[in-house]
């Protein structure tokens, strides 16, 4: 556990030495009170308690509450600070970390575990290193003095003692186990909760089309229903551990009772030391009792620091160039093969070659690999085996976010942030003017949709961009990309939400774009990429057909017969009948 806690912290660590060291000096500080407790007692006893001692008695314990209040209150508040800043810095070390790793990494977990991650597991790994860590230090430390004292007064009655605390860690251990076994189970309904709520809210419009929210709506009751049942075992099976173990330590002070009154009577024990004994044994026993709550509370959050070493020992792209620049940004494809994962191969021994400046269309039926390709080229996946250069550099020596700097991407599906339109077009060029903006709006022509609405640019927009129309979102992403204005651009389906008026002047728009940029394209209307430099026709991972528009046709092959039938296709209306008869 505490490996795994210095592995995620790191340097950081050091900004908690001085808050665990104040409540070390204070778990110290309290044992000044049981020494006048156990004077007090001795005195009353002896019938030597006087006004002059009682005074002295007083102000120690004064001075050593005073002492405690400001040794706890500092420590208690760096516990806090110290413990938030370091969370602070973990929350942000483990985004940049996920940023850095390829989509595989989105694809292999689902939503719930990655939100469960980003969220619940820094929240509880924050409850460690603020309230489970130090105070489980402190107590530690508090029975630890207590244990030593106890040595010092009688060594058999201590060594009694200290044995029936040994027998309480097998139980602590049971405890653990079904910590760590409960806890993977809920931590994994807690997930599947998530994901369903998310499921249930993005699909709600489907479900509700087709009279499911009924029948969808069970799932989730279902699934919530079953964390409720584990959460319930789970407490019954921690409570025989948990009493267990409380009632072995509760046993310190009647065990030390008998064997301590039988040494006095037996004259091995004096009535001082006997006392003094049963004060800090008394003592112990509540320190221990409260001590499992924390102990229960670290390893119970343990799980989350797991998980966040497991996030953090997953390895991002690697690159050797930190800080280069491109001079050409021609594409190349050597012999590429590419496996979303083991057994399943997606792109089989890709070679093509797309000059600066040039258009590359990529088509064929669903599932070739044409997104795949343009995934690659964006450094979000590594290809298995193969090499990528632009502009004659082998893209997996660069750093994925800075190549990125060099490309702009309009996808298919669109997602826009939960703020102003200006900040969602903004993100193309953060440093961009006002100005620009619009200019780049005019060009996308979403300038008059945005000018229309309530505050303009500054109209806020709904998570995911969904109070506005699929068109509208695909013309702000590509206004994205004209203010980007990168050397290389990938389109994926960037026309296919509009309709055909908006079509004509999103084409007209994006020819402009593509001016001396290398640009892909992906696109299934072939009558959109007659003009493109080189048509890839790709079919189940490979390279079929490659060549222009009219090379392709004469060949009269795939591409030939696909042309054909969306000619024949546009003929038809919407009876079935020719447009010719």
């Amino acid at each position: 556990m505490l490996k795994t806690i210095n592995n995620l912290l790191g340097d950081n660590k050091k900004r908690l030495y001085m808050p665990i060291f104040l409540t070390v000096i204070d778990a110290i500080g309290s044992m000044a009170l049981y020494f006048i407790l156990y004077l007090t007692v001795i005195d009353l006893l002896n019938k030597s308690l006087t006004e002059n001692k009682i005074i002295v008695y007083t102000c120690i314990c004064a001075a050593s509450v005073i002492y405690r209040i400001i040794v706890y209150r500092k420590g208690y508040l760096l516990c806090f600070t110290k413990g938030f800043d370091v969370a602070h810095d973990v929350r942000v070390n483990i985004g940049e970390h996920i940023c850095n790793l390829s989509l595989g990494y989105f694809n292999q977990n689902s939503m719930g575990y990655l939100m469960n991650t980003l969220t619940n597991d820094v929240g509880n790994f924050e409850g460690i290193i603020t309230h489970a860590l130090p105070f489980c230090i402190k107590a530690l430390t508090s029975c630890a003095l207590i244990i030593i004292g106890t040595f010092f007064i009688n060594w058999k009655l201590a060594l009694t003692q200290f044995f029936v605390i040994i027998l309480s860690f097998p139980v602590l251990h049971w405890g653990n186990k079904l910590i760590k076994k409960y806890g993977s189970e809920k931590r994994n309904l807690s997930s599947r909760v998530v994901s369903v709520v998310m499921e249930y809210l993005n699909g709600f419009k489907v479900f509700k089309s087709h009279n499911m929210t009924d029948t969808h709506f069970d799932r989730l009751l279902n699934t919530l229903e079953d964390t409720r049942k584990l959460s319930i075992k789970t407490e019954y099976k921690m409570a025989v551990p948990n009493c267990t173990y409380s009632i072995i330590v509760s046993f310190l002070t009647p065990l030390v009772l008998l064997l301590g009154s039988y040494m006095l009577s037996g004259h091995k024990f004096t009535s001082d030391s006997f006392t003094a004994f049963m004060i800090m044994s008394l003592a112990l026993s509540a320190i221990l009792v409260s001590f499992e709550h924390y102990y229960i509370m670290l390893n119970d959050l343990k799980l989350a620091a797991n998980n966040l070493e497991k996030a953090f020992s997953i390895k991002p792209l690697p690159y050797s160039d930190e800080d280069f620049k491109l001079s050409s940004y021609d594409i190349k494809f050597n012999n590429v093969n590419f496996s979303y994962e083991t057994g399943k191969q997606v792109l089989y021994d890709i070679n093509f070659c797309s000059e600066s400046g040039s258009v590359t269309a990529l088509i064929g039926p669903s599932g070739a690999g044409k997104s795949t390709i343009a995934n690659l080229i964006a450094r979000f996946w590594d290809s298995t085996s193969g090499e990528i250069f632009i502009g004659g550099r082998d893209i997996k020596e660069l750093n994925p976010d800075r190549l990125l700097h060099y490309i702009s991407e309009v996808f298919q599906e669109n997602i826009l942030l939960n703020d102003t339109i200006l900040n969602n077009i903004k993100i193309g060029r953060p440093e961009a003017s006002y100005d620009e903006i619009v200019e780049a709006s005019k060009a996308a022509h979403c300038h008059e949709f945005i000018e229309k609405l309530t505050e303009g640019y500054n109209t806020v927009v709904s998570e995911g961009g969904k109070s506005l129309s699929g068109g509208e979102r695909q013309r702000i992403a590509i206004a994205r990309a004209i203010l980007k204005n990168a050397p290389i651009l990938l389109l994926d389906e960037s026309t296919a939400s509009l309709d055909p008026d908006n079509e004509s002047k999103i084409n007209h728009a994006l020819d402009q774009l593509m001016r001396e940029k290398t640009v892909f394209v992906i696109a299934h209307r072939l009558n959109t990429i007659s003009h493109a430099d080189q048509i890839i026709l790709l079919n189940n991972g490979k390279i079929e057909e490659i060549g222009s528009h009219d090379n392709l046709m004469q060949q009269k092959g795939h591409y030939f017969r696909m042309v054909k039938e969306q000619e024949a296709a546009r003929k038809w209306n919407i009876k079935g009948e020719s447009k010719n008869e």
